[in-house]
């Protein structure tokens, strides 16, 4: 779907795709709606059963988004006390002519601005820096992350087999929304909107309506004289 039909729905429903600014290594949704804009009227329908079945205050929302905010921030902090460590190795053969990698260099990101500055307030060469840090890397990511719970999310929204899928968790009665929801673009064209089969041609599953049918005659292989 294009740029201006998702921004809309992700400023009407901020709650439900909370998750489109999100990294791919957390979630579906950063890749937006797959599927194409003829499914527009479709999805905006859904989004507004979901949000009158959740029941969601304005208050509620409200506190949702600002736990989001807060506490993505509030751990990216923690990220920047505990970086990731790659070590720099190289091979060495020892004394007993085995061949084994040996820790040259620790490497930290660049981007650590916060673990440098701690280094450099603290004494230099000191147990207590070196400590300090290890402390801050153990406990880091482990005691002071929080994934608190911020309201209904949706997980992924795209076409599979010529029609909608829509992956979020849910009730039953929020499944059969959803249900109702991908039967009824089996019967709508996901190019225009307008009403639509699904079709296969050459062995893609789409649906279309007349003007965008796909399907074609394919071409009869040319003969061959026999000698």
């Amino acid at each position: 779907m294009n740029n201006e039909l998702t921004q809309k729905l992700v400023r009407r429903f901020p709650v439900l795709y909370q998750d489109f600014y999100e990294s791919p290594r957390n979630t579906c949704m950063c890749w937006g709606f797959d599927h194409g804009d003829g499914w527009f009227d479709i999805i905006w329908q859904l989004s507004l059963a979901l949000e009158d079945e959740l029941g969601y205050s304005g208050v509620q929302k409200h506190w949702l988004l600002f736990k989001k905010r807060f506490f993505k921030r509030y751990n990216n902090f923690w990220y920047k006390l505990s970086p990731p460590v790659h070590n720099k190795t190289k091979i060495v053969k020892g004394d007993d002519n085995v061949w084994r990698h040996v820790v040259v260099e620790k490497v930290y990101p660049r981007d650590q601005w916060l673990r440098n500055l701690l280094v450099k307030v603290l004494p230099e060469r000191s147990s207590h820096m070196h400590s300090t840090i290890g402390h801050f890397q153990r406990l880091g990511l482990k005691g002071f992350v929080h994934h608190p719970n911020t309201g209904f999310s949706v997980q992924q929204v795209k076409e599979k087999f010529g029609g909608l899928r829509y992956y979020c968790p849910g009730n039953e009665r929020i499944f059969r929304l959803i249900r109702f929801a991908e039967i009824l673009s089996k019967q709508t064209c996901e190019v225009c909107g307008k009403p639509g089969k699904l079709e296969s041609p050459h062995g893609w599953m789409s649906t279309v309506c007349k003007e965008h049918s796909r399907l074609e005659p394919i071409p009869d292989a040319p003969k061959t004289e026999k000698p």
